[in-house]
């Protein structure tokens, strides 16, 4: 007879607190402590003087993140985590703190900590429509801002897994600041790409296309993906957006793909897709919480959706581990 598993208490007590661990790093996000720990170690008094704050306070705080494996200590003397030092670090190429600073604090948070009010309410999180969420200028921006952030990493990520050489004009649908795009026309020099989102989204990402000298080949295209007509490509991406769709708004955007595809096209699904059996990864399962009107989708589903519109050979790949997943799928 098989041994019952014991009930863990500890499992429910880090659920239960896990807030205060997202607290401790946006808060020393905003102090700058990773930054000021960059090129140098320091005890508690040290880093209070640098900052012009108590040092009680921020001793507590650095013990925290310790405590949390973002710091480490040695005699009092605190210095960077290799985590810390690789993304939480403002001049590191992989830093995405600013995704935590803007979107997770200003854009998440506040819903999430009444999560159980809007499930009763059957209402989504930070938007029940997103168009008009998009259309405030400031939220447009600070999500936009916090989501490129967070995409750079992976646009990078997904320009090694996928061979974009064959293709040369995709179109980049909800493709908000373009980190998507910037990746692939960066790793691939014939390759030009569209951007359609909102307008008030693309208007910021003209500004970090043209920072990225890649006005000439990434172009925008304002408007709302699911009214607006999009432009022919040969390739068609849609990175982290489906899945705040429906089942049938996910055919209705996989048809029309597949009249402005050529023979040959393709189309990209990246998103937060789970595994065949539902139960992870565990990040996918609780960013799709943020979904407006979709319910989770695996991998294997959604390959399976993009063959019931037509397209064929479709592929489910692992991009950024635990977390997303790529589905592939070419129009014959």
């Amino acid at each position: 007879m098989a041994e019952s598993k014991m009930a863990d208490p500890t499992l429910v007590h880090h659920i239960a607190t896990g807030y205060m661990g997202s607290c401790v790093l946006l808060a020393a996000l905003e102090l700058n402590v990773f930054d000021e720990l960059a090129d140098r170690s320091m005890n508690a008094q040290e880093m209070a003087d640098t900052l012009g704050l108590a040092p009680k306070p921020i001793e507590r705080l650095m013990v925290a993140l310790t405590s949390l494996k973002l710091l480490e200590r040695t005699d009092g003397v605190y210095s960077l985590a290799p985590e810390a030092k690789r993304y939480l670090v403002k001049t590191s190429p992989s830093y995405f703190g600013d995704y935590y600073r803007f979107e997770v604090r200003h854009c998440l948070m506040p819903d999430f900590i009444r999560l159980d009010e809007l499930i009763r309410e059957n209402r989504a999180v930070m938007a029940d429509d997103w168009a008009a969420y998009m259309d405030d200028p400031e939220k447009a921006r600070m999500f936009s801002l916090g989501q490129h952030s967070a995409s750079l990493g992976g646009g990078r990520l997904l320009a090694r897994i996928f061979d974009f050489s064959p293709y040369r004009k995709m179109v980049d649908l909800a493709g908000g600041t373009g980190a998507y795009s910037i990746a692939a026309c960066e790793m691939n020099p014939e390759l030009t790409s569209t951007v359609v989102d909102f307008p008030n989204v693309v208007a910021l990402t003209e500004e970090i296309i043209a920072r990225e000298g890649l006005s000439d080949r990434i172009a925008t295209q304002p408007g709302d993906v699911t009214k607006v007509d999009w432009p022919e490509g040969d390739l068609m991406l849609f990175s982290l957006c489906l899945s705040g769709f429906s089942e049938e708004w996910h055919m209705k955007f996989f048809r029309k793909c597949f009249g402005k595809l050529p023979s040959g096209g393709a189309v990209l699904v990246h998103d937060f897709l789970m595994n065949e059996d539902y139960r992870g990864p565990l990040l996918a399962g609780l960013y799709n919480l943020t979904s407006v009107e979709g319910v989770p989708v695996s991998g294997a589903d959604m390959a399976k959706r993009l063959e019931a519109s037509g397209f064929v050979n479709a592929e489910v790949r692992r991009v950024i581990p635990e977390y997303t997943v790529l589905v592939t799928a070419k129009k014959p």
